[in-house]
Order: C-alpha cells, then structure tokens, then sequence
C-alpha cells in the first residue's frame, strides 16, 4: 500500500515538471515572437520574409567606371553597361559578386551604342545592340554570348521591324531558339513572330494579325487599352484566345496569368490598381492614390507586381519609394525610399539610390521569397 501511494507521488511530480517545461518553452517563444504587424501600414521585407536579402552592388567598378545593370543572372552576377567619367567608349561587361568584371563588348562613342531586350537562357544571353553603322544610317543586330559573357557575336540583323516594349520578354530564349515580335509594315495592323536558333541561322517568321507584345512562352498579349476596348491574350501556336473585357475607365495590361487593372479618375489620371486573374477572378485592390506600377511587366513569377510612389531623398533623381505588392498574400512590402530608376526581369527587381558619384545599387532575388 506504502508503495502505491508512493508511485503516484512520483508520477504527480514528474507531470508537473513537464508542465512547467512546458509553459517556460511558451513563455520563452512568445517573447521571441516578433510583434504583430500593424494593419493597414507597409510590411518590411525582413517582416515578411525574415531569411531574405537585399544585395549591394557597386555603381562604380574599375575604378571610375560608372555601372549599370541590365539584367542579373543570380542576385550576385550581373550584366550591364560601364562608361567611364570622362565618357568615350561604352563596355558591355559582366560584373560577378567579388567585383571581378568580364568584358563583354567594347564600343567607341562614334558608334553611339544602344542597348536593349536583355535575356538569359541556361548556357546563353543575348540582347539587342543598335549603333550608328558605317553610314551614319544606324544599324540593329541580335548579339549572343555564352552566359559567362565568352564568345560574343551577331546572332542575325534579320529583325524586321521589332517591336520592343522595354519587357523582360521583348527577346527571349526558350527551346535552342531567341524570339521577338515584330511588326508589319503597311495599313493592316499585324504582327510576326520571329525566331532564329541559338546556333546561328534562318529567321523564321510566323505572321500573326493585330498588333501584339510577348509575354513569355507562347503567348502574345494585346496592347493596353481604353474606352470599352478589350486586351486579349493570344496563343500563336494553339490559336487559343482568351479576352479580358474592361469598362471605359479601366486600363488593362496582363502576363499570361495576372492582369494589372488601372482603374481611371475623372481627370483620366489612375486612382487605383487593382490585379486579378486574367479570367478576372480574385479581383482586388493592390494600390491607390499615388502609387504607379514601374515596371511594364505584369505579375513577376506569378505573385509579385512593383510599384513606385514619391518618397524622400536628397536628389530629386532618387526620390521614389519602391514597393513590391504580393498578390498571393494580398500586402504591400517596403523596399526601399530614396530609390532612382527601378528595374525588373527574370525573378529580380532592382534599383539605384545615390547620384553622381556616389551610387548604388540593389536586388532582391524574388524566386527567394517563399
């Protein structure tokens, strides 16, 4: 009988030592807990996603060349343009996390250089090069390079008449192919589809009518319109079509998944953003007031629009806030104040603070945010 009653003691203190163990590991994370965010207000990045980053990287390398990028290949490794102060010749290089910098290409300033449609595949990149040419006329050509920037070299001047709307899918490459789209010439608004493999080749061209942008893969996306219209997306493969209506006060721009819906006041200025699906489910309210969308692609990896509004900053130049609207959660993430130009392509978003001499840039890698 001693012995019974014993044991249950025993059993009642050790119940009771893990309760206590118990609560103190409770007690001990709510205290590490971070507090609940505030409604209605921004969310920050590391709120949102503690483990994320914003990488720096330099506006000036080699000394007194002035950086920009066009395009990164991951949130350390960059491809962009590098001038020198005293201006002259333009480099095309590619600029790794250690500061090591490949030159890419090298052009002198009598040939004007400019540059766009910058793309990346798994071993390649490739982008646009206009010039002046030989004759002062100017001259358009398709460059191609290994993704290390090695072996450089005109892929094809064969470009009809591109059409290219500072998106991330003006040139792109899918398949051992580099596509674009480019228009018709004549009364009748129409559109080719033109492609040349990776390799080196013919162009094929794939005519198409109405006039169109690309937004990845094989789909085509009408442009924005007003007053009743309607923005389509288009298969040019399968023929699939699929209209997105809108009322007369709405814009509408789309990515084959998302739409961006401008929503206009009386005085034709955007008083809100909404986005939905392009089937218009899910519609919502992302923004409104002062904000504007940066960029001209819609729905980043499905999930992510950014938007500018005024902020602070020392220069007129740099004072944009940059925000990035997560349309699976439905909140708004801070980025940055004092930003500059604000970029976006192939899952990063980028920008610069700082001016003259003094500046920086940033990335935020969105296929990290999970």
């Amino acid at each position: 009988m001693r012995l019974s009653q014993h044991r249950r003691r025993s059993t009642l203190r050790i119940g009771g030592a893990v309760a206590l163990v118990v609560a103190l590991a409770a007690s001990v994370r709510l205290l590490t807990l971070p507090a609940p965010h505030a409604p209605g207000t921004d969310w920050t990045l590391t709120e949102a996603f503690p483990s994320a980053a914003v990488v720096d990287v330099p506006g000036y390398v080699d000394g007194d060349w002035a950086y920009e990028p066009m395009l990164f290949l991951d949130d350390r490794t960059s491809l962009g343009t590098a001038t020198p102060s005293g201006g002259g010749e333009t480099a095309l290089v590619i600029l790794d996390g250690d500061g090591r910098i490949r030159t890419v290409r090298t052009l002198g300033a009598d040939e004007a250089p400019q540059f766009g449609g910058f793309t990346a595949g798994d071993d390649r990149i490739a982008w646009l090069e206009q010039t002046a040419g030989d004759d002062g006329q100017g001259d358009a050509a398709i460059w191609i390079a290994g993704r290390d920037g090695s072996a450089a070299h005109i892929l094809t001047r064969d470009l009809g008449d591109f059409a290219f709307f500072n998106s991330q899918y003006d040139l792109h490459i899918r398949d051992g192919r580099v596509y674009w789209v480019a228009a018709v010439p004549g009364d009748v608004l129409a559109s080719e589809i033109r492609s040349v493999p990776v390799a080196g080749g013919d162009v094929s061209v794939r005519r198409i009518d109405g006039g169109w942008q690309s937004v990845g893969g094989d789909w085509l996306v009408s442009a924005m319109t007003a007053g009743g219209g309607a923005t389509a997306l288009v298969n040019w493969q399968t023929g699939r079509r699929q209209s997105i209506p809108n009322q007369a006060s709405e814009l509408v721009s789309c990515s084959s998944t998302v739409c961006r819906v401008l929503v206009l006041g009386g005085d034709g200025g955007a008083t809100r953003i909404d986005v939905m699906r392009i089937d218009g489910r899910e519609r919502h309210r992302a923004a409104s007031g002062s904000v504007t969308a940066a960029l001209v692609d819609v729905g980043l990896l499905d999930r992510w629009e950014v938007f500018s509004r005024q902020g602070s900053g020392a220069s007129a130049l740099a004072r944009q806030q940059v925000l990035l609207y997560d349309i699976q959660e439905r909140r708004t993430i801070a980025l940055a104040d004092g930003a500059g130009q604000i970029m976006g392509r192939g899952g990063f978003v980028w920008w610069g603070s700082g001016t003259g001499d003094d500046v920086t840039w940033h990335v935020v890698d969105l296929h990290a945010l999970r």
